[in-house]
């Protein structure tokens, strides 16, 4: 079956990256962090932007450090690296917390500027959601 999305693109009110988003998606903001969802749908995407003044980005590093906050040991060989339609290098990573919650993890690093992407939901989404995911982090383009 194939599905026809239609996006539209979101540009961060900090000017630092856009986006595409399903058209259909919901989108407030939390605590000055975009938030995007489907209504009803089981959980939420969240968008945070950082810039080190002083030097890049280790993504790797990075991905680490978040983790940890989770109480998640981080694996690079259990990591996904890839580069998104824009040349963006990404590292993605899923996991499950013990109160059942999936997370779905990406972050883009470029020079100075990192964008981090998370999903989490009561369940582990759909194929048709991590489609949209997966869509939405490849056309991240940091400016």
């Amino acid at each position: 079956m194939n599905r026809k999305v239609e996006y539209r693109i979101y540009r961060s009110p900090s000017g630092w990256y856009t986006m595409v988003i399903p058209a259909h998606w919901q989108h407030i903001v939390i605590e000055g962090i975009p938030a995007f969802f489907e209504e009803d749908g089981p959980g939420a995407m969240q968008v945070y932007a950082f810039e080190n003044k002083e030097g890049s980005f280790d993504g790797e590093e990075e991905m680490e450090r978040y983790l940890v906050t989770h109480g998640i040991v981080y694996e690079s060989d259990k990591a996904a690296f890839f580069e998104n339609n824009e040349g963006g290098k990404i590292i993605a990573c899923e996991f499950l917390k013990e109160d059942g919650r999936h997370w779905m993890v990406y972050l883009v690093a470029s020079r100075k500027k990192m964008i981090l992407v998370t999903y989490n939901g009561d369940e582990a989404p759909s194929e048709e959601l991590a489609e949209d995911l997966t869509a939405v982090v490849s056309s991240i383009r940091i400016l």
